[in-house]
């Protein structure tokens, strides 16, 4: 075990500060000579100040930050309306680019066209046996930038020649409520959808029913590459060739 502790150096100086007092009173005894005691407290007290100066300066530093923070918080606010400020004369003017260059900043570049939605992809499923509900989940990562994506779904039964709209849905996920009971299979595709911008249709994702032995219905998906034709019954009238099946 240390004689005293090193760190950290508030239970350092603690120590220092009780024994100074120890061992000038004590000095002949513990083989101390008053030079030596009287060193001991003078570097004691040096170290307390010293400490306290420190803190004195993270205080006044924190300070100092906070104020500097909240100084260019309301300068950048200001140059942002400033700008706008700028930018809307400029846009009335009869000559927009001469503005600009006296203001010394870029006229606004042209807006980049909005890219479509992603394919949907891995789709999963619950299934709720009392309700009879099938929740369905799938993946899809627009663009950075993008907002309002919908996703239409479409569905397509055993017998149907066509996938038909089920659907609409603003998130990643649909719950389709309307499943007739007994049915032992459905397909689905996913699309999504951003104002006048369509994305391409996901894999069929083929849903199975079935019963574990406890007598609980399942459900579980495979997937299978599909041509948008399939799925747009305005463009097909039977189903296109599908490619090969895979477990998902």
């Amino acid at each position: 075990m240390a004689t005293y502790p090193r760190k950290p150096r508030a239970a350092f100086l603690n120590w220092c500060r009780v024994h100074d007092n120890v061992f000038s009173e004590h000095a002949a005894q513990l083989g101390l000579s008053d030079e030596e005691a009287k060193a001991f407290k003078t570097a004691t007290l040096i170290a307390k100040n010293r400490l306290l100066e420190q803190r004195a300066a993270q205080e006044a530093a924190l300070v100092a930050t906070q104020r500097v923070k909240a100084v260019f918080g309301y300068l950048e606010k200001t140059a942002g309306n400033t700008v706008r400020t700028i930018r809307a004369f400029a846009e009335m003017s009869n000559d927009p680019n001469a503005v600009y260059a006296i203001a010394q900043i870029p006229p606004p570049a042209d807006p980049s066209p909005q890219r479509p939605p992603v394919r949907p992809s891995d789709l999963s499923v619950q299934l709720n046996p009392t309700a009879g509900t099938l929740a369905l989940r799938w993946k899809a990562t627009n663009p950075v930038g993008t907002s309002g994506t919908s996703y239409i779904i479409r569905r397509r039964l055993p017998g149907q020649a066509e996938f038909a709209f089920i659907g609409v849905a603003g998130k990643k996920s649909f719950v389709d409520d309307t499943l007739v009971a007994g049915t032992k299979s459905a397909q689905y595709t996913v699309q999504g959808q951003r104002a006048d911008l369509a994305g391409p249709v996901s894999p069929i994702f083929a849903v199975h029913f079935g019963k574990l032995p406890s007598g609980e219905r399942t459900a579980r998906v495979t997937t299978r590459t599909v041509d948008a034709a399939v799925v747009a019954p305005r463009n097909a009238q039977t189903p296109a060739p599908i490619g090969g099946l895979q477990t998902v």
